[in-house]
């Protein structure tokens, strides 16, 4: 069995802080209207810009609070999606209460996968903020049993400690990187129109996997979609992944 895969961080900030919001939801609804993804997990769907975003499987977390966080796809919800909002964060990004929203999700073939999507802190320098959230996200992660995908934008930068700190603390969760690491093609660089960052190229995206309860998953391919015309100022990673029982 085979899971295709998606996270996006469609840059959904307001004008002129982000430009060609209308015309980059209409390229992304196109885009996803012709695949057929599994599960899409996607990041910056803030209000009220998510209204306009006409997707049949978009699942929104119930919150009171502005997280940007939504799940799509073909695979069914089995309950609803729930956000745990992060206790740190620093600079403008407190005027979100970003976290991770989880939920379980099932297939016409009856497998069972928790999913978490996470936007984790902005900011080079914020690698300590992160670190706290990558806890946080470790205790829900931890709740649950059985296989999982974590997925979304965690903003880790290359050469910053807390963010190598990080990524370790994952993989001693049992959480492994879709892409291996090193080598792996940036999500967020100076190539891509809308970055306005010189010299840039860093790999903000990521997809975790996590095996469990007799289930294994294991990347097969994992793709930066950069050769499209540009979603947002970050480009989409795509993960196809086995499913091994």
């Amino acid at each position: 069995m085979l899971l295709d895969l998606l996270t996006v961080n469609l840059w959904g900030l307001p004008w002129p802080l982000a430009i060609d919001r209308h015309a980059r939801k209409r390229r992304f609804r196109e885009h996803v209207l012709g695949a057929a993804y599994d599960l899409i997990g996607i990041q910056e769907l803030w209000w009220p810009w998510r209204r306009a975003l006409e997707l049949e499987s978009l699942v929104l977390p119930a919150s009171r609070r502005d997280c940007g966080l939504a799940l799509a796809g073909r695979m069914r919800m089995r309950m609803a999606a729930r956000v745990h909002h992060f206790r740190h964060h620093a600079g403008p990004d407190r005027l979100k209460r970003k976290g991770v929203m989880t939920t379980r999700v099932e297939n016409d073939d009856g497998l069972e996968l928790t999913v978490h999507v996470t936007h984790l802190q902005a900011g080079r320098r914020r690698g300590w903020v992160r670190a706290r959230q990558v806890e946080d996200i470790l205790e829900v992660v931890d709740k649950e049993r059985g296989p999982a995908v974590l997925m979304g934008d965690f903003n880790f930068h290359d050469g910053n400690t807390d963010d190598h700190q990080s990524c370790e603390c994952l993989a001693s969760a049992g959480l492994e990187d879709a892409a291996g690491g090193a080598g792996t093609r940036p999500t967020f660089t100076s190539r891509n129109r809308y970055v306005r960052h010189r010299e840039c190229a860093e790999r903000f995206d990521r997809v975790f996997l996590q095996s469990g309860a007799g289930i294994r998953l294991h990347p097969v391919k994992v793709e930066v979609l950069d050769r499209m015309t540009p979603l947002s100022d970050h480009h989409p990673l795509r993960a196809r992944v086995h499913v091994e029982a």
